[in-house]
Parts: C-alpha cells; sequence; structure tokens
C-alpha cells in the first residue's frame, strides 16, 4: 500500500468510529429551554449618548427645507451663525445655528 492509501484507509476508519459513537449516545442528551428569556442585568449602567455639538451642511438643509446645495451656499455666505472648515468638512456649531433659527 502506498502512504496515501494508508493515509484515507485511517481516515474513513476515523469517520466510522465517529459515526457510531453518535449513533450509540443516549437520546436523552437534550438541551432544556428556560423559561425566562435572557435579560440584560439592569445594575450594569450604560453608556451615555452624547448629542453632536455640529451640524452637517445635509442636516441642515432638511431643517430648513431646503436643498443641499442652497445649504452650502448660505454655509459659505453667512455671518449669522458659526460655520467650522475641517478640512474639505463643513460643520455648523448647534448652539448658533439653533439660537439663529429660533430668531427667524
Amino acid at each position: 500500500m502506498t502512504q496515501r492509501s494508508v493515509q484515507l484507509s485511517n481516515y474513513h476508519k476515523n469517520v466510522n468510529l465517529a459515526c457510531e459513537t453518535l449513533q450509540s449516545s443516549p437520546a436523552s442528551a437534550t438541551m432544556e429551554v428556560s423559561p425566562n428569556p435572557a435579560v440584560e442585568p439592569q445594575s450594569r449602567p450604560r453608556a451615555a449618548r452624547l448629542d453632536p455639538l455640529v451640524y452637517k451642511v445635509e442636516e441642515i438643509a432638511q431643517l430648513l427645507a431646503i436643498s443641499p446645495r442652497a445649504a452650502y451656499n448660505l454655509c459659505n455666505t453667512t455671518k449669522d451663525f458659526r460655520v467650522v472648515r475641517i478640512g474639505t468638512s463643513i460643520r455648523v456649531n448647534r448652539q448658533s445655528f439653533d439660537a439663529w433659527f429660533a430668531a427667524l
């Protein structure tokens, strides 16, 4: 016999042995279902969710019911609320925008 055929023969013996072991195991070995669903403990505090300090231009467009292009134009020309530029991103200070919007 070649080494390959010996390996295959040993593999088949191991598979047959595993199948016989599974078939001869008792059928009563089943999992029990708990009557109570799993619940996360309440003693652990949840992480506080922080509101962002800035709006994205797309959010400004939605709040004002205008197009995103009009919102970008507004952010590029206004002095009424604070606009922050970070690289190519534009963000609007939430507090200054909310005060301006409330005054309209």
